[in-house]
């Protein structure tokens, strides 16, 4: 039992970098992207800037992922490119650390 959780230990974190690149396009999914009362971590805005890039493009994707395709592009033109290269990125990941994250016979066995 053990060998099992120290495996799953492991596991989580080779493919840490995934679980959050998950974790933020299932919160950009999850929010409003035309209300402005949702959880933001911007260092710009915290100064007072407006107009953020990532802020932006984050809004971007969050527009793709409602199905307004066209709002995104206004909203920032590059949102759509780093929606596909985050999924991507996550693709690599996971299929990099498949082959290597085997669970060896000998954790059921021992």
């Amino acid at each position: 039992m053990k060998n099992i959780i120290k495996h799953t230990i492991r596991l989580i974190y080779k493919n840490l970098e995934a679980i959050i690149w998950t974790g933020g396009l299932i919160y950009l999914a999850s929010i409003n992207p035309y209300a402005d009362g949702h959880m933001q971590l911007c260092g710009f805005r915290a100064i007072g800037i407006d107009n953020c890039p990532g802020c932006g493009v984050g809004k971007s994707i969050s527009m793709v992922f409602h199905g307004d395709v066209m709002h995104s592009i206004e909203s920032h033109p590059l949102g759509i490119i780093a929606l596909i290269l985050i999924v991507y990125r996550i693709i690599k990941v996971l299929y990099g650390n498949y082959k290597v994250s085997q669970i060896p016979l000998e954790v059921y066995n021992g």
